[in-house]
């Protein structure tokens, strides 16, 4: 009996469906914040519930706002 070793390689994100999202807030240069959300799911229905998730759970948390009011350390001229 002859015996042949297959190799199968597989990519499981092939058949799955990735959502990305970006908010922006603001319009200056100064003045813009932006969160990126990348979700995945094995169907376009799921991917949608996943992404829906996430954003709410950010908004529960508050963390939109928290990343909003992180300002750099002033330097002081000392």
């Amino acid at each position: 009996m002859d015996e042949t070793n297959t190799r199968h390689t597989v990519r499981e994100s092939a058949d799955k469906i990735t959502l990305k999202t970006k908010v922006k807030r603001g319009t200056g240069t100064r003045d813009q914040d932006e969160v990126i959300v990348k979700v995945r799911g094995d169907d376009p229905t799921e991917a949608a519930e996943q992404l829906g998730l996430v954003l709410d759970r950010l908004a529960d948390e508050n963390i939109t706002e928290a990343l909003r009011e992180t300002q750099p350390d002033e330097v002081g001229d000392d």
